[in-house]
């Protein structure tokens, strides 16, 4: 049976493993707040993909409509709508309503006709695509940008420790309300676009941390094996 010291001490290791393992996933929140690193941003050629201003975080919905944050922005399209790498619905707000939160999604009709190509997002955070369409009389071919919405995106007050939910989502603490807003509406910035976050971890202080958590745990076998040492040798004295 393992006593509680050791199995803390073997939480601890997995733990930091965990962390160093996900050191390059984007958008992922260290367990550990003593390695993570400030934000950081790879380029992609994916039109859809977006890295969030430093501190700010999208927004996702899941079926049940329960929103959770996360930094990983490598977003992409499912049956007209956009979604984030896990397949949650991408939260925003339609042209014109900066009151309702909504999942951005495009035309239906634009969607069956296959009007719709070249879906993009800029550094305002606005989706769009380039819709298609021949006009029946004239037979002309007709291209226009359509706008789709803007992406929300959220901040915790200052000095707030986000709950951590999995590996790349965040919720508040209870009773702390988010900011939400747009990108480069003043109050929070760009997005950088034709990127991913990288995540939130420092691999130096990853690894030696790591290493730490190893360093203890050899201590406490250590001290175990010597206890036993000397408990059988008491053991034997009195035999």
């Amino acid at each position: 049976m393992i006593d509680a010291g050791t199995s803390a001490a073997l939480a601890r290791i997995a733990a930091r493993e965990r962390d160093v393992a996900n050191a390059y996933r984007p958008g992922f929140v260290p367990e550990s707040n003593d390695v993570a690193h400030a934000p950081r941003a790879i380029a992609t050629p994916d039109p859809l993909s977006v890295a969030a201003p430093p501190g700010a975080y999208f927004l996702n919905a899941d079926q049940n409509g329960k929103i959770a944050f996360s930094r990983d922005g490598a977003f992409h399209i499912v049956d007209g709508e956009l979604r984030g790498p896990d397949g949650r619905a991408v939260l925003g707000f339609a042209p014109g309503n900066r009151n309702a939160l909504t999942p951005l999604r495009i035309d239906p009709y634009d969607r069956a006709l296959g009007g719709a190509h070249n879906a993009s997002i800029d550094a305002g955070g606005t989706l769009g695509y380039v819709r298609t369409s021949v006009d029946p009389r004239s037979g002309e071919r007709r291209v226009e940008r359509v706008t789709v919405g803007k992406l929300a995106v959220a901040r915790f007050p200052a000095g707030t420790q986000p709950v951590r939910i999995d590996a790349v989502h965040v919720a508040p603490p209870p009773g702390v309300k988010a900011q939400i807003g747009v990108p480069a509406d003043g109050n929070f910035s760009a997005l950088v676009p034709h990127a991913r976050d990288l995540g939130g971890v420092d691999i130096i202080a990853g690894l030696e941390k790591m290493k730490e958590a190893y360093d203890s745990f050899d201590v406490l076998r250590a001290a175990h094996r010597a206890r036993g040492a000397t408990e059988k040798t008491a053991l034997d004295l009195v035999k």
